[in-house]
C-alpha cells in the first residue's frame, strides 16, 4: 500500500461510496483491463484450488513479478463491502482471505529466466528458460 495507486484501479474504487451490498449496481464508462495489470510479461503458475468450500482443484493461479498499488483508503474501502444484499447483510469481505496450504508436490512454473543478471548487458529481449523442461521439483517422496 502506498500514497498512489493504479488509476484503473481507481476508475473502480472511486464508486465503493455508491455500491455496499452483493447486487448494487454503478456504470463504469470506461475501463482498461489491461491497464488495471502491472506492466510486466514475467510471472509464475501453480494448480491450485477454488477459495471457498468445496475448494475444488480447478484453478490455475498466476503471480505477476511486479505488484499493483493500492491506497490505504481504497483498501479500507474494498474491506467494507458486504456479503449478502441489503436486506440481509452477511459478514464484510475483509479478512475473507483462505490462509497458504501446502505445496503437495504441484510444480511451479515461471517464465522468469533468474540466471539472467542484467537484462541490457547480454542483449536478451526474452528470458532464455529451457524449452524443453516444463516441470520440476525439488524432491519427490515415495508413498
Amino acid at each position: 500500500m502506498g500514497d498512489l495507486s493504479n488509476p484503473e484501479l481507481r476508475i473502480l474504487t472511486d464508486q465503493l461510496e455508491r455500491i455496499r451490498h452483493g447486487g448494487d449496481e454503478v456504470e463504469v464508462k470506461r475501463l482498461s483491463v489491461r491497464g488495471l495489470l502491472p506492466d510486466t510479461d514475467y510471472y509464475m503458475t501453480y494448480d491450485g484450488s477454488t477459495t471457498m468450500p468445496g475448494c475444488h482443484e480447478t484453478v490455475t493461479w498466476l503471480i505477476l513479478n511486479k505488484p499493483i498499488y493500492i491506497t490505504k483508503q481504497q483498501m479500507h474501502g474494498l474491506r467494507r463491502l458486504m456479503q449478502g444484499d441489503s436486506k440481509h447483510p452477511k459478514a464484510p469481505l475483509g479478512n475473507n482471505f483462505r490462509p497458504p496450504q501446502p505445496l503437495h508436490h504441484r510444480p511451479v512454473r515461471t517464465n522468469i529466466d533468474f540466471n539472467v543478471r542484467n537484462k541490457a548487458a547480454t542483449g536478451k529481449q526474452c528470458p532464455s528458460m529451457y524449452k524443453d523442461v516444463y516441470y520440476k521439483a525439488n524432491s519427490w517422496k515415495q508413498h
